[in-house]
């Protein structure tokens, strides 16, 4: 008996000296928040696009599609080109859409006649911007000049 209290008292000394030894963490930085950005359905589609097309010199048909909600209206749509696997996106054609039915599913098509080389790389992005910070990006897989 007298050597379980032995054995219960070295245990609260071992247990008080590992909590007397620890360090308070200090509080991390809080987080800032940088802006909001929308959250709209939106859709890009690139037409013919097969093992043959797009040759260079064919017409590609380029849909862009998006709900226009209520809560976050649209302010533009822009249709923007990317060559090759790295580099920056180049606007195509951008739409006003500050003006357009709320509540509804948007279609814009735009018909894009392909210049670059064989074997070049597209990609085409679909930049939707609402009164959100931020606007929505929507790409289309890149797919070869062929």
């Amino acid at each position: 008996m007298i050597m379980k209290a032995y054995i219960r008292l070295i245990a609260l000394f071992v247990f008080a000296a590992v909590l007397g030894s620890c360090e308070k963490n200090e509080v991390g930085p809080s987080y800032q928040k940088i802006g909001t950005s929308t959250s709209t359905n939106a859709f890009i589609t690139v037409s013919p696009v097969s093992s043959t097309e797009p040759a260079t010199g064919t017409d590609v048909t380029v849909t862009l599609r998006y709900v226009n909600i209520a809560s976050d209206p649209a302010k533009t749509l822009v249709l923007k080109l990317r060559e090759g696997s790295t580099g920056d996106f180049v606007t195509i054609q951008s739409f006003d859409e500050s003006s357009s039915s709320t509540g509804v599913e948007i279609t814009r098509t735009v018909t894009y006649t392909v210049t670059q080389a064989a074997g070049t790389q597209l990609t085409f992005r679909l930049e939707l911007t609402t009164h959100a910070d931020f606007p929505k990006l929507v790409n289309r897989a890149a797919f070869p000049v062929r």
